[in-house]
């Protein structure tokens, strides 16, 4: 029978903001990933088992893989999840599967978790090009590995570590991702904000450097040793032959752009917008975007013609309430940024959802710091804030190697989530924080839940009350016990 390389999500746990209809996102990497290997590699069978968009548990996984019998499987989880995908490992080596991990947490632990011997490669950065050329190494025996750049794995008690591979220059050449292997209906079949939902990637990469991000490093470049900010981006025209195909051919109805920056680029997103405003385009759309970007785009013309075409929902990492600490986090856009991004969406595109991020727990922060940042959140007139402890993320200048657990359930506090654990140093903060949100209450914060239109007042109550919900939940459940699940929920099929 012909080999099968299977990519696998695993059961985990949702995020408690997201609702269940659109917790999980379409893997888009696995979908490039699975694209690449299909078209390049001869005598291969290629699949996607997506197991929370299928709710599949743990006990179904375990024995869908036995039926299945892949030769490889392919693992790809983020810090929270860690636990989920050394699980899944443990049942592919089981099944005498070859296990290859990659992604922006096993890419930043290599050495740590080919030690545990459950994962026998490690893909570093892009994996399209090394996933195509690992695989052809493996069928040949495996005997020259050290010829594929990009990647780590075990030679005995020794972890080799091949020269890096830079970035893909021209992503148009990629092959359209491999949405046929996933279960398309599943991803925002009952959801009213993000219906028939889609991911969708406009470039890689980011022109700035945070030092808590780790998607940057993820897609940069390698310069004398060092990973440096690299942004690509795909040409306008073969952006909307894949908005085209996830429209027509697979019934899309909203985009969630995954880049790290959505707007980086000066003009690619406003060209992209005006083909498909004259193709008769208009699709709902989510991204991540820059406020100073957007303030040159609101200038240029470049938001309007995004608006036009179905951009409803921004999100801004405005992360602090002081330009020095800003700073300090290496972030290259300011308060008067945010300030004037703000002031342009909620003045001339009401219709737009915009929500912020904000970070605390940087050293020297006292309750004070965390109160300001939830005025300011006020302030800016958002939609809805996300207040997130400051994460040591593997592959950061925050992460020390003394953090790393080889159970992986240490990393289910990487949630970006508050904990209010007793004997946490952010404990403190975040009970400052919860009062803010409990008995903070300006006029301008009641008016921002009854403004735009209603799709943005729907998005605002629903995170409003989801989280709501979930700080009081959390608090309380600090007196009684201590619990390491991260404040994430798991659902009742999850081992099922």
């Amino acid at each position: 029978m012909t080999e099968l390389f299977l990519f696998v999500r695993p059961p985990r746990p949702l995020w408690p903001f997201n609702g269940p209809s659109s917790a999980f996102w379409p893997p888009l990497a696995f979908a490039s990933l699975a694209a690449a290997l299909r078209e390049r590699v001869r005598g291969l069978r290629v699949g996607i088992l997506d197991a929370p968009a299928l709710q599949m548990g743990w006990r179904t996984l375990e024995a869908e893989l036995h039926r299945q019998q892949p030769a490889y499987i392919g693992i790809g989880e983020e810090a929270v999840s860690c636990v989920e995908g050394l699980r899944l490992a443990r049942l592919a080596k089981a099944g005498q599967a070859y296990v290859i991990a990659g992604g922006c947490f096993f890419g930043h632990v290599a050495s740590e978790v080919l030690r545990t011997g459950l994962v026998d490669v490690v893909v570093h950065g892009e994996g399209e090009i090394t996933i195509v050329e690992l695989v052809e190494a493996l069928r040949g025996g495996g005997s020259d590995l050290e010829r594929v750049a990009g990647i780590s794995f075990r030679r005995g008690e020794e972890i080799v570590t091949t020269a890096p591979r830079q970035p893909i220059a021209d992503l148009d050449q990629l092959p359209f991702p491999a949405y046929d292997l996933l279960p398309v209906d599943r991803y925002g079949a009952r959801s009213r904000n993000h219906p028939n939902l889609a991911a969708i990637e406009l470039g890689r990469g980011c022109v700035g450097s945070c030092d808590f991000c780790i998607l940057w490093r993820q897609m940069g470049r390698f310069a004398d040793g060092h990973v440096v900010p690299l942004l690509r981006t795909k040409s306008p025209e073969r952006l909307l032959e894949e908005v085209h195909r996830l429209v027509r051919q697979f019934d899309r109805r909203y985009l969630a752009w995954v880049d790290p920056c959505f707007n980086a680029h000066p003009r690619v997103p406003g060209e992209l917008a005006e083909l498909l405003l004259h193709q008769g385009f208009h699709v709902g759309q989510s991204a991540w975007v820059r406020a100073d970007a957007l303030v040159r785009d609101a200038g240029s013309g470049t938001l309007a013609s995004c608006v036009r075409s179905g951009l409803n929902e921004l999100f801004l990492g405005i992360e602090r309430p002081d330009d020095h600490s800003l700073h300090v986090l290496h972030k290259t856009t300011g308060l008067d940024h945010a300030r004037e991004a703000l002031r342009i969406l909620r003045t001339e595109f009401p219709q737009v959802a915009a929500i912020g991020s904000f970070i605390y727990g940087l050293p020297g922060d006292t309750p004070a710091t965390v109160r300001a940042i939830h005025r300011l959140s006020i302030e800016l007139g958002l939609d809805q804030p996300f207040f997130i402890p400051l994460t040591p993320l593997p592959g950061t200048a925050l992460w020390r190697s003394e953090l790393w657990d080889a159970s992986g359930r240490r990393f289910r506090q990487f949630s970006f989530l508050s904990s209010y654990r007793s004997h946490d140093g952010l404990c403190l903060l975040e009970r400052a924080l919860l009062r803010s949100l409990m008995f903070h209450w300006p006029l301008a914060r009641l008016r921002a839940y009854f403004a735009g239109d209603a799709r943005r007042r729907r998005v605002g109550w629903r995170l409003g009350l989801r989280g709501g919900w979930y700080y009081l939940h959390q608090f309380s459940r600090s007196w009684f016990a201590e619990r390491d699940d991260g404040g994430l929920v798991f659902p009742a099929w999850y081992e099922s």
